[in-house]
């Protein structure tokens, strides 16, 4: 499956590496000039345009949203993306399956390009990718069409490289969507089989969401009293879905990452004792431990609140793993809830605190293993 990388750096100067490769490099000097806003957006539109005109080469008028990760809140994005209104609006609509098309497909070569987000671009016909360092890729079936695409990007005054295949070409069974539905579908049947529930405190019907989705964005248009009444919901659920579960202890191991205070930029009175002495047994058991796959760090019953709390939080990023279920949560402020059977017993606890439910893979589904 052929693909050309394309780019703006002209590799037959050897100076070429120390060019800019981030929208976060507006305001430092290369090759002896500022990079500005303009400067900066004038490259942006010659990669916009390129694939503006190779969709129209393919004949090409949508494109799905795959793989999506969204690493950091609005309130974030807003400060470093320098995303207008209506690019926020889409920021936050945008989900695995997402439709793209007309301006919005531009938009999101944006959002990858300024590293708001990362992502895959499919439809049948040709696949968009993004790498590091202001790459972009484009991967079709058609070979003699992608020789057209060459043309294209000489034009916008951009380079190329061709390769066999773009080294983010997307897997076989990657290729179809995880699928869902909303509200009381039945993609994941009742019974005694492995569901998938994905929590929002957002309606989801409308395809738009609330202005908040991170808990930095206290004290910019976040309300504290507002984030403690969301939290309690979500705190409230965990804890009824583990006891319903019969859960009494949780062990936490691999795949811990911390965030402290200061770089979360809220302020310290935020975060109760309980959760800054249970981060600390956490986090020196991370440094300190030589093999977390023989010795797990063990959270009691009594300690479950504190622990969700500093996840909700952003303090601690982690998965839960326990025989009956596993809980994830991701960056936008959404619970998932991996569990066999007991599928009406779940989705009613998660009714009862007014919270949303669709039926979900989990972000990071290759970590969920049920014995």
């Amino acid at each position: 499956m052929p693909a050309l990388s394309i780019h703006k750096y002209d590799k037959s100067n050897p100076n070429y590496v120390d060019d800019w490769i981030s929208i976060s490099d507006i305001g430092a000097s290369f090759y002896g000039k500022v990079l500005t806003l303009e400067d900066y957006l004038e490259v942006e539109n010659r990669y916009v345009q390129t694939i503006e005109k190779i969709l129209t080469l393919f004949n090409i008028n949508s494109l799905e949203v795959r793989e999506l990760e969204k690493s950091f809140s609005l309130q974030f994005q807003k400060k470093t993306s320098l995303l207008n209104s209506n690019q926020c609006q889409l920021y936050q609509q945008l989900d695995n399956g997402f439709l793209l098309t007309g301006a919005t497909i531009s938009e999101l070569i944006r959002f990858n390009l300024r590293e708001a987000v990362w992502c895959r671009l499919y439809s049948p016909d040709l696949q968009i990718h993004f790498g590091y360092d202001y790459y972009m890729y484009v991967q079709s079936m058609d070979a003699e069409t992608l020789e057209q695409c060459k043309e294209i990007i000489r034009k916008e005054n951009l380079y190329y490289q061709e390769f066999a295949f773009s080294p983010y070409q997307m897997e076989e069974e990657d290729i179809p969507i995880f699928t869902y539905t909303w509200g009381d579908g039945q993609t994941n049947p009742p019974g005694d089989y492995h569901h998938d529930l994905r929590i929002s405190k957002d309606d989801p019907l409308n395809r738009t969401y609330t202005e908040w989705s991170h808990f930095d964005e206290i004290g910019h248009g976040l309300a504290w009293e507002e984030y403690q009444a969301t939290e309690q919901k979500y705190l409230q659920l965990v804890l009824e879905v583990l006891n319903f579960f019969q859960v009494t202890e949780i062990t936490v191991s691999g795949g811990l990452g911390f965030t402290s205070v200061q770089k979360l930029g809220v302020p310290a009175h935020y975060f109760s004792p309980q959760e800054e002495t249970l981060y600390q047994k956490i986090y020196d058991y991370r440094e300190n431990i030589e093999d977390w796959t023989i010795e797990s760090f063990h959270i009691q019953k009594e300690d479950f609140s504190t622990l969700f709390q500093i996840i909700f939080k952003d303090r601690l990023s982690t998965w839960i793993i326990t025989d009956p279920l596993t809980i994830q949560f991701d960056s936008s402020y959404r619970l998932y809830l991996s569990f066999y059977g007991h599928k009406k017993e779940v989705q009613q606890l998660v009714e009862k605190q007014s919270l949303y439910w669709q039926e979900r893979q989990p972000p990071y589904h290759e970590t969920v293993d049920f014995s």
